[in-house]
C-alpha cells in the first residue's frame, strides 16, 4: 500500500493542472486532493483555492484604467492634452492583448529551445561516438587517424563545441567512407544506431545543417519575446502616465462634493509611488572552456525592479549596446572570440523613469 503522499509518483497529472501552471493569468489556481478507498480504488477531487494570483504590473494599470474609463464617461467631453476618452481607451484595451501576444511569444520560445535541444542531443551523441568508432576501424598507421587528434581536441560540451566537432568529424567521416568503398572487396558505408534508425554521414552532414537553423530560430524567437515585452512595457507606461494625469485633471475640474468628484475618489484606485528600482549588482563573471561567460548575479539586488537586462560590450564599442532578458541569478553569455575583454553591466527599471545601472565587470573570454 501506498502512503497517500506517494501517488503523485504513481498518477500522472491531468493536462488541465499543467495548462493552469502555464497560465499566467488565471485568478483561480487548483489543489488536489487524492482520496484513497479500501477497495484501492483512486478518486480525484479538483478544488479551487479562493486566492487571487499576484497581478502583474501592467494589470495593476489596467485595472485603474478600466476604473478611469467608467468614471470619465460622466463627462466624456473631458480632454486632456493629447489624451481624449476614446484614445484612453484604446490604450487601455491594448494591455490583455499585448499580454496575450508575449505570452505567445514566450510560448514560441520555449517550443524552439525545446526543437534545438533535441537535434543537439542527437548531433552531440554522434560528435562522441563517430571518432571512437572510426578510431577502431582504422589501422594505427593510417594517415586518417591524423585528423582524429583535431577531432578529440574539441570536447562537445556546449552547443558551439559541439558544432566545431561535428565540422571536423564531417570530413573525416566522408573520407572513411570514400577509403572502405574502395576497398578489395569494397566495404558498406560507415553508419550508426541513434534512437533505432541508422545515421550515415548524410544524415549526420543534415543534422549539421538543422542545428544551425534551430539556433537561428532560437534567436529569432528571443527576439520576438524582448519586442513583445517592449511593446507591453510601452503600453503600460502610456496608460500609467494617462491615467495619473488624467486623475489629477479630474479632480481640479471636479472636486470632491461633486458627483464627478466623488466617483473618482472613491472608485479609482491611487498609489503613493513605485519605490525606485535599486541596483542588480553582479557578484562575477567567469569565463568558460568554450569561451561563454557565466554572470552570476546578487539574489538580493533588483528590488523593485520590473525590467532587469544584463548588458555587455565589446573592445571599440561606446557602450554596453548588447542585451538580454534576465532570466535566473546565473546567466550564461556569449560564445566570445578568444582573448576579448567583455565588460558587463545590468540595468534595471520600473515605471518610474530612467534607469539603474550597475558596476560594470571585465572579463577575458
Amino acid at each position: 500500500m501506498h502512503a497517500p503522499e506517494e501517488l503523485d509518483n504513481l498518477i500522472p497529472v491531468p493536462s488541465r493542472l499543467q495548462d493552469a501552471r502555464r497560465c499566467d493569468h488565471d485568478v483561480a489556481t487548483f489543489a488536489r486532493t487524492w482520496v484513497f478507498s479500501r477497495s484501492l480504488t483512486f478518486w480525484r477531487t479538483w478544488l479551487p483555492l479562493t486566492e487571487p494570483a499576484i497581478n502583474e504590473y501592467w494589470e495593476i494599470t489596467y485595472e485603474r484604467a478600466v476604473a478611469t474609463q467608467a468614471v470619465w464617461w460622466m463627462q466624456p467631453t473631458f480632454e486632456i492634452n493629447n489624451l481624449t476618452l476614446t484614445q484612453h481607451g484604446t490604450l487601455t484595451d491594448s494591455l490583455p492583448t499585448l499580454a496575450q501576444t508575449r505570452d505567445n511569444k514566450e510560448n514560441d520560445l520555449t517550443d524552439a529551445l525545446a526543437a534545438k535541444h533535441t537535434v543537439f542531443d542527437k548531433l552531440q551523441n554522434l560528435a562522441i561516438r563517430v571518432p571512437g568508432l572510426i578510431d577502431g576501424l582504422l589501422d594505427d598507421n593510417d594517415e586518417l587517424k591524423e585528423q582524429l587528434d583535431a577531432i578529440y581536441g574539441v570536447d562537445p560540451r556546449s552547443e558551439n563545441s559541439t558544432l566545431r566537432r561535428s565540422r571536423l568529424i564531417l570530413p573525416l567521416w566522408t573520407d572513411v567512407n570514400a577509403a572502405r568503398v574502395a576497398a578489395v572487396p569494397p566495404k558498406p558505408a560507415l553508419t550508426l544506431d541513434y534512437l533505432g534508425a541508422p545515421v550515415g554521414v548524410a544524415d549526420f552532414s543534415a543534422t549539421i545543417d538543422l542545428a544551425i537553423a534551430k539556433q537561428k530560430t532560437e534567436a529569432e524567437r528571443q527576439r520576438d519575446v524582448t519586442n513583445s515585452k517592449s511593446a507591453l512595457r510601452t503600453a503600460d507606461r502610456k496608460t500609467d502616465r494617462g491615467n495619473k494625469r488624467w486623475y489629477q485633471s479630474w479632480m481640479l475640474a471636479y472636486p470632491v462634493g461633486t458627483p464627478e468628484g466623488d466617483a473618482a475618489a472613491s472608485q479609482i484606485p491611487t498609489e503613493q509611488g513605485t519605490a525606485q528600482a535599486q541596483e542588480l549588482p553582479i557578484l562575477s563573471a567567469v569565463a568558460q572552456p568554450d569561451h561563454t561567460v557565466i554572470v552570476t548575479l546578487d539574489p538580493a539586488g533588483g528590488a523593485h525592479a520590473t525590467t532587469k537586462e544584463l548588458q555587455y560590450q565589446l573592445p571599440g564599442e561606446p557602450e554596453c549596446g548588447h542585451s538580454t532578458p534576465i532570466t535566473s541569478n546565473s546567466m550564461t553569455v556569449g560564445p566570445f572570440a578568444a582573448g576579448v575583454t567583455v565588460s558587463f553591466q545590468t540595468r534595471v527599471s520600473n515605471s518610474n523613469p530612467g534607469f539603474v545601472t550597475s558596476s560594470v565587470v571585465a572579463v577575458i573570454a
